[in-house]
């Protein structure tokens, strides 16, 4: 039985945020689950978010370490993983820039991409994902008004264009008024949902060819 790999991804314009500490409550439960980890603190890391394209090109493409080290990185940790669990704030009921940015430059070409054929295809099939979301706003505006805008920018844009379908959101609202008690609770569901994805996350690590 293969160690599963999960990468996790925080996007957040403040240092120390509620998504922070979410991340530390998942890499605890991941690392009591017995999966490897990584993380992705891309202000921490001080990652660009703006993609930069030469004349003619058409979308990122896979990058050396000399070309972009901490680029680089990211794409080599996004084939490395298993599962992925992206932690953020909802702003305008998107992700911040700085975490759109993440998709758009590390999502790459020959990473995530295949563009052989001509129309770009997805490469990291039989992968599962988690995306954990913090609103200010409460759960009808998400659900009712923006028919889970903030949801479906995962669950079927960028992950299922990548080739993950197996793709779960779990959302908490009302942030700026959150209690103690609430907070337990939702610590409680995110471990849930960590014990599920690291469970696909196994099915994935015995099916690999080759170790990563």
């Amino acid at each position: 039985m293969k160690t599963p790999h999960v990468l996790l991804v925080l996007g957040h314009g403040r240092d120390k945020s509620l998504c922070h500490h979410l991340v530390q409550a998942a890499c605890a439960e991941l690392e009591k689950q017995g999966a490897e980890w990584r993380l992705h603190d891309l202000l921490a890391d001080g990652f660009d978010p703006v993609l930069r394209l030469d004349p003619g090109q058409s979308h990122a493409n896979k990058v050396s370490p000399e070309e972009d080290p901490l680029v680089a990185r990211y794409q080599e940790d996004v084939v490395w993983a298993d599962a992925y669990v992206v932690v953020h704030p909802v702003w305008w009921f998107a992700p911040p820039a700085l975490l759109k940015g993440w998709g758009d430059r590390v999502m790459a070409g020959d990473v995530a991409l295949d563009y052989s054929g001509g129309f770009p295809a997805g490469t990291l099939g039989g992968r599962s994902a988690l995306v954990v979301q913090t609103f200010n706003a409460p759960s009808v505006a998400e659900r009712v008004l923006m028919r889970r805008l903030s949801a479906r920018f995962w669950t079927k844009v960028l992950f299922p264009s990548v080739g993950v379908r197996d793709v779960t959101a779990l959302q908490l609202f009302k942030a700026g008024a959150l209690t103690d008690d609430r907070l337990k609770r939702f610590e409680g569901r995110l471990d849930g949902a960590l014990t599920r994805l690291v469970e696909r996350g196994k099915k994935h690590a015995n099916g690999r060819s080759q170790p990563v």
